[in-house]
């Protein structure tokens, strides 16, 4: 049963005495029989003053396997009321099950939970870590783990979207450098001799503090993040929830923005803009398929050329292509299976399971199947010149000595392709999205891109590639718009037969035979029906 057990006390120094037993009262003396002196605590003359002090509260909790309970001890309350308020909740956590004797911080909890977690690929880990690390302990870590409440997280995700204010205040500043360095650098280039040492020592220091202030720059947590990071939390908490370290999941409580970013198509339009400003409309860029098809040719000779055509067709992750082996490739049947990934965690590269549900077959083109055979015959006189020094992995893109190619590098070749062709920029993983956008001017339904993806279900399709799809919307509209004939503008798309009945044999072409017969077969039935209606009208 709850007690409110609070008394006051204070941190004062004096000589101290026996505060039970039969020598209660008398002084507390030291081998060499002066006495000592110590912290007073309750004993303090002075408590009895306003403002003298602090409260504390004490509770006796039963503990298994202990004949006794643990006595535990709290201090440093202002009031009374704070340190009875304060006893409650701990007595009901201990009521819970929650051991209140431990004291550990978010800090440190989520660093043991992060050690103890084995359910999750690797990949998964480092990035629990990551959010542990940038996001929650800077916010929360302080907090001890049973104080943690649905507040200190609110609080957290509004840190967060201050501290991308700052950071997008500071990007703007580091855009003012930039334009200032540059034209500081055209002053010394444009500038007289005599002027030019000093116009130099300008542009210098401009460049000296622009360099200094890039390397502040934050990144953004976008709202994509963010759901990251609660995932992260809820993840820890609803473990925590069962070994009965906390009594909720706050982090399920939390309401995040439903605002996500989409991909978004590199129109004719936006091109133009970006090649005349450097502005670009979107953090996620999809090449049309008209662009796609200018960065393959353009780079047709490339030692990857090959893969580059892989993923933009049918949109593997760069992961999966780089952990492609030859075992999962039939050449005889077109197929491609996607059973492993590479990633990195920490720098190093590690095999995996792709993610959940994103086991799957693919069928290549007829393009595909000619670039993996010459990769194969490639590779075979790679193999043979290697001799000895040759790095048997089974994979299908491999550098010169049969190693494998590390994910990061296949991004910065890409990025660095993409510049030579002057090309509006995207990502490698862009190449995905943009796989998508080809499927589904090919014709594919939402259902068959969502299954040569690899996502969990279609749904995730459906809220990524909207943009996307809206974007290839407007043929769709137009076509619509071209089967309505109206005046001075005849119907350019031909309208189907009814769906319901026999479909009908479409009357022949008129020819020269027809019309000196009389016309072509429906002018005829169209007479014939005349005549009979003539005759019926007659006859009443």
């Amino acid at each position: 049963m709850f007690e409110d057990r609070t008394y006051k006390r204070c941190y004062c120094t004096g000589p101290v005495f026996y505060r039970r037993g039969p020598k209660k009262g008398q002084p507390i003396l030291a081998p060499d029989g002066t006495q000592k002196t110590g912290e007073l605590g309750s004993a303090c003359p002075q408590l009895e003053k306003r403002g003298h002090g602090v409260w504390s509260y004490f509770l006796l909790l039963d503990t298994p396997g202990q004949a006794e309970p643990t006595r535990y001890r709290r201090s440093g309350f202002p009031t009374q009321v704070k340190a009875a308020e304060e006893a409650e909740k701990v007595w009901k956590l201990h009521t819970a099950g929650i051991d209140v004797t431990i004291q550990e911080t978010v800090a440190q909890w989520l660093e043991r939970w992060a050690d103890n977690k084995k359910d999750v690929a690797a990949s998964t880990m480092e990035k629990y870590r990551e959010h542990i690390r940038l996001h929650i302990v800077p916010f929360i870590g302080h907090i001890d783990r049973k104080d943690l409440r649905k507040h200190d997280l609110e609080a957290m995700f509004k840190g967060i979207n201050d501290r991308n204010i700052s950071a997008q205040i500071h990007r703007e500043y580091v855009t003012l450098l930039t334009a200032d360095c540059e034209e500081k650098r055209r002053r010394w280039r444009e500038g007289s001799r005599a002027d030019r040492p000093v116009l130099r020592a300008a542009w210098y220091e401009a460049r000296e503090l622009l360099a200094d202030q890039r390397k502040q720059m934050r990144r953004i947590t976008d709202v994509a993040t963010q759901y990251k990071v609660r995932a992260t939390l809820s993840s820890a908490l609803q473990d925590a929830v069962e070994a009965e370290e906390v009594t909720k999941n706050w982090a399920q409580l939390i309401r995040i923005s439903k605002t996500r970013v989409k991909p978004m198509l590199w129109t004719a339009s936006r091109v133009a803009h970006w090649r005349e400003t450097g502005e670009i409309p979107g953090p996620v860029m999809v090449w049309t398929p008209e662009l796609t098809g200018q960065f393959l040719d353009f780079h047709e000779s490339d030692e990857l050329y090959d893969m580059w055509h892989f993923l933009s067709f049918r949109g593997p992750r760069r992961g999966e292509a780089c952990a492609l082996p030859w075992t999962e490739v039939n050449l005889d049947e077109m197929t491609v299976s996607i059973t492993r990934q590479v990633i990195s965690v920490a720098n190093e590269l590690i095999g995996a399971d792709p993610k959940a549900g994103s086991e799957r077959i693919i069928t290549i083109d007829s393009e595909a199947h000619q670039n993996l055979t010459e990769r194969r015959r490639r590779q075979l006189a790679q193999r043979l010149k290697a001799g000895a020094a040759w790095v048997e992995t089974g994979l299908v893109w491999t550098q010169e000595n049969g190693e494998g190619y590390h994910p990061d590098y296949v991004s910065r070749r890409f990025k660095r392709l993409v510049e030579l062709a002057d090309l509006p920029p995207i990502t490698v993983h862009g190449l995905r999205h943009g796989a998508a956008c080809i499927a589904h001017r090919g014709g594919a339904k939402p259902k068959a891109i969502s299954e040569q993806l690899g996502h969990s279900g279609i749904q995730i399709t459906l809220d990524t590639y909207t943009n996307v799809f809206e974007e290839e919307q407007r043929e769709l509209a137009e076509r619509a718009l071209s089967v309505v004939p109206r005046a001075g503008r005849p119907a350019t798309v031909p309208v189907p037969a009814p769906s319901s009945g026999p479909t009908p044999a479409p009357a022949p072409a008129e020819t020269p035979e027809l019309r000196a017969a009389g016309g072509s077969r429906l002018t005829a039935l169209r007479r014939a029906r005349q005549r009979k209606a003539q005759g019926t009208d007659a006859s009443m």
